[in-house]
Parts: structure tokens; sequence; C-alpha cells
């Protein structure tokens, strides 16, 4: 495996559920159960209730997965920040040139 595919897969690991995330899909997994059940015994008030509760854990799930991946965004930009300062002022600027023809190609 090579060293992008690592990174890749680091970065895709932010979005896997954790031991954190049991709150989330607890409520989307009863959320789907009601909305289900809802279905079933005609219940418009519990498929009402099922899918807010799905759309609730949804939301719990993703919110906390942002702030993760904001974190190691973060993380990342204060390790570049710093390494970029241990250089002189040349080779900033061709590293900084080189990034910035990377992105725009």
């Amino acid at each position: 495996m090579s060293t992008e595919d690592g990174k890749a897969r680091r970065g895709a690991d932010v979005f896997l559920p954790d031991g954190g995330d049991t709150p989330a899909l607890a409520l989307a997994g009863g959320g789907t159960i009601a909305f289900v059940v809802g279905i079933v015994i005609g219940s418009r008030l519990l498929r009402v209730l099922g899918l807010l509760a799905v759309l609730a854990g949804g939301g719990l799930y993703g919110s906390r997965k942002l702030e993760a991946r904001g974190k190691m965004i973060d993380g990342a930009e204060s390790t570049i920040r710093s390494e970029l300062e241990d250089l002189d002022p040349v080779a900033r600027a061709q590293v900084m040139a080189d990034i910035a023809k990377d992105q725009l190609s």
C-alpha cells in the first residue's frame, strides 16, 4: 500500500462509526424501527416521530464526524505551519509555489 493510500484511509476513518457514536446510531436505529412499525400498523404519528428520530440521529452523527474532521484539519495545519516556519524564506516560497501549482492543476 502506498503512502497516499494510507493517508486516504486514515482520512476516511474519521467518518466510520466509533464508540462515541452509539447514542446517535441508537437514536437513528430506534427511529427506523418506529417508522417501520408505524407503516405496518398505519400510525401516522409513529411514522413522523420515527422519521424525526432518524433525522436527529443522522444530524448528531454528522455533526460529531464533522467536528472530528475539523480537529484533524487543524492538526495538519499546525504541523504544516511549523514545518514551513523552519524553512528559510526562499525555500518556504518554493514549497508554497509548488503547492499552489499542484492545487491549480
